[in-house]
C-alpha cells in the first residue's frame, strides 16, 4: 500500500477534534478522477476542501486528504466520529479491481487497529444516498476486515522511511527492534519511520545476513517479528 500526502491547501475553517468510532466508505461517483479533482469539487461546494481523510485510486495508490484529526465532510451527523475513505470510480456502473480493493482493505484494517474500533459502514447505511454504489464490495470488505489483522502477519506492503506518516505496522517494527536492543531514537515506538528507525533496520539486516536496504519487506518482517 503506497500512501502519498497530497499536500492539499485547505480553506480557513477546517475543524479539529475528530474522534473516530467507525470507518465510512464512499465512491467518487466518477469513473476517473484524482484527489485534486475531489478537493476542487468540495471547495466549489463551499467546504474547507476535500471532505475525505483518504482517497484510494484504481491502481491502489492511497492519497491523504484531510488529517485524521480533522472533522470530515463526507457523512452528515457522523463527520466528527469517523474516518472517511473514498474510492475512485462509479460503482453503480463498474466493478472494483483487485489492486484498489487490496489497498482499500489494508487501509481500512490499519485504521480499525489504530483506533481499536470495528465498525465499517457504506455511506448509504448512514445517510439517504446510493453511495458507494451497488457494485461496491462492501460485504466482502466487512467480512475480511472483521477477520482481524494478526499483528504477526506480514502486512503485504513494503514498509519504508516516511517520517511524515504514522503507521501502526511501523510501531510493531520499532517495538521488535527495541526488544532486540536496537536503538530507534528517543521517541521510541511512535509509528513514524525516520532516520533512527532506518539505521536500526539496516543494522538488524546486516546482523541477520539480509539484504541491507532499510526496507521492511517479507523477509525482514519474518526474521524480525517471527524470528
Amino acid at each position: 500500500m503506497n500512501i502519498i500526502n497530497a499536500d492539499l491547501s485547505f480553506r480557513d475553517g477546517l475543524s479539529y477534534g475528530n474522534n473516530p468510532k467507525m470507518v465510512v466508505l464512499h465512491h467518487a461517483d466518477a469513473v476517473s478522477c484524482s484527489i485534486e479533482d475531489i478537493h476542487r469539487w468540495h471547495l466549489e461546494n463551499g467546504w474547507s476542501g476535500c471532505g475525505y481523510h483518504y482517497f484510494v485510486r484504481k491502481d491502489g495508490t492511497v492519497y491523504i486528504g484531510r488529517d485524521e484529526k480533522a472533522i470530515g465532510a463526507h457523512c452528515l451527523n457522523y463527520n466528527a466520529v469517523s474516518i472517511g475513505i473514498c474510492a475512485e470510480g462509479n460503482f453503480n456502473v463498474e466493478a472494483m479491481g483487485e489492486a484498489q480493493y487490496n489497498s482499500l482493505l489494508q487501509l481500512t484494517k490499519s485504521i480499525l487497529n489504530k483506533y481499536g474500533i470495528s465498525k465499517i459502514y457504506g455511506h448509504f447505511e448512514l445517510y439517504s444516498t446510493d453511495c458507494p454504489g451497488n457494485n461496491f464490495p462492501l460485504d466482502r470488505i466487512k467480512k475480511e476486515a472483521a477477520a482481524g489483522e494478526n499483528c504477526t502477519s506480514y502486512p503485504g506492503y513494503l514498509i519504508k522511511m516516511n517520517p511524515g506518516l504514522e503507521d501502526d505496522n511501523v510501531k510493531i517494527v520499532q517495538s521488535k527492534l527495541m526488544e532486540k536492543e536496537y536503538d530507534i531514537g528517543r521517541c521510541g515506538a511512535d509509528g513514524y519511520f525516520g532516520e533512527k528507525t532506518l539505521e536500526a533496520i539496516e543494522k538488524f539486516q546486516a546482523d541477520e545476513g539480509l539484504m541491507v536496504d532499510g526496507v521492511v519487506g517479507g523477509n525482514t518482517w519474518e526474521r524480525l517479528i517471527l524470528g
